[in-house]
C-alpha cells in the first residue's frame, strides 16, 4: 500500500473552491426548505477533495462564531449567496481582537482559510439560500464566544448530527 493513500486530502486552492461555490450556486437543482426552529441545511454533492452543503436562511437566523473543523483536518470554505443576503463576521485577531463585518448578496462568494473564525447571520427582512463548499469535506465546527478578553473555544459541533 502506498504511503501518500494514508495522507488527509490537500484542500483545494482558495480560487478553485470560490468557482467550485459560484458554479454549483448557479446550477442548483435541489430546492432548500425553510425552518422556523433553525437554519436548514443538507449536504447536496461531494467530489475530489470537497463537498458542498446547502443552507436556507429565515430573517434573524445565523450561526455562532465558528471554525471549519479543527486541528486534525480543518477545512477552507468558499460561500454563494444564491438568493437573498447574509452578513459575514469574521473575527480579526490581534490583541483586541474584533469583527469585521461584511454584507453579501445574491451572486456574490466569500472564501474563508482553514484557520479562519467566522459566523453568518440573515440580517434581511427576506429568506436566503446559501451554497457552501467545504475543502477537505467538512467534519466539524468549533464554536467560539468572543468578548473583551478575546477569543474562546465553546463547543464542538460534528457535521450531519448537530446541524
Amino acid at each position: 500500500m502506498s504511503s501518500s493513500l494514508l495522507l488527509p486530502p490537500a484542500s483545494l486552492a482558495a480560487e478553485r473552491l470560490e468557482a467550485l461555490a459560484a458554479f454549483y450556486a448557479a446550477n442548483l437543482t435541489l430546492r432548500p426548505r425553510f425552518t422556523k426552529g433553525s437554519r436548514w441545511a443538507r449536504r447536496v454533492l461531494s467530489g475530489p477533495g470537497h463537498e458542498a452543503w446547502l443552507l436556507a436562511w429565515l430573517p434573524g437566523q445565523g450561526t455562532d462564531l465558528h471554525d471549519h473543523g479543527g486541528v486534525d483536518r480543518p477545512a477552507a470554505a468558499a460561500v454563494a449567496v444564491v438568493s437573498g443576503e447574509l452578513t459575514e463576521f469574521t473575527v480579526r485577531p490581534g490583541d483586541f481582537p474584533g469583527l469585521r463585518r461584511q454584507r453579501l448578496e445574491a451572486g456574490e462568494v466569500s472564501v474563508v482559510d482553514d484557520r479562519t473564525v467566522h459566523g453568518m447571520r440573515n440580517l434581511s427582512d427576506a429568506p436566503a439560500v446559501s451554497l457552501h463548499v467545504y475543502s477537505p469535506g467538512l467534519e466539524a465546527m468549533r464554536t467560539y464566544l468572543l468578548d473583551e478578553t478575546g477569543l474562546a473555544p465553546s463547543k464542538i459541533l460534528r457535521a450531519g448530527e448537530d446541524w
